[in-house]
């Protein structure tokens, strides 16, 4: 996501059902290679260099785990942290893109 907006939810229906899906307002995914700097500077105290994860924190390289979670989930969990699980919040630290960006990094560390 390249824009400076916010993402916003949209309804869909998929075969009588009713999805909330978030949707990245110009259809462009995060840059894992920007977010791999932000995720070295930032998550890695925490999360370890692999994302395994320190004490009790998730394990992002798990990618059973990782199916589990959905763009939108992590996105809100990087913006709005983990409300009580110590993960901090990271929207008046990083700009949007940049979450975008660590989120696609995120993702290639289950692969």
């Amino acid at each position: 996501m390249r824009s400076g907006t916010t993402p916003t939810w949209t309804c869909v229906g998929a075969g009588g059902l009713l999805l909330a899906l978030v949707v990245n307002a110009h259809g462009a995914d995060g840059d894992p290679k920007a977010g791999k700097t932000i995720y070295e500077k930032r998550c890695v105290p925490c999360h370890g260099n692999t994302g395994k994860g320190i004490g009790t924190l998730p394990n992002l390289s798990d990618g059973r785990y990782m199916a589990t979670r959905t763009d939108a989930q992590l996105f809100d969990k990087i913006t709005h942290g983990g409300r009580g699980s110590g993960m901090p919040a990271w929207e008046k630290i990083l700009s949007e893109p940049e979450r975008w960006d660590v989120l696609a990094y995120i993702r290639t560390l289950s692969q």
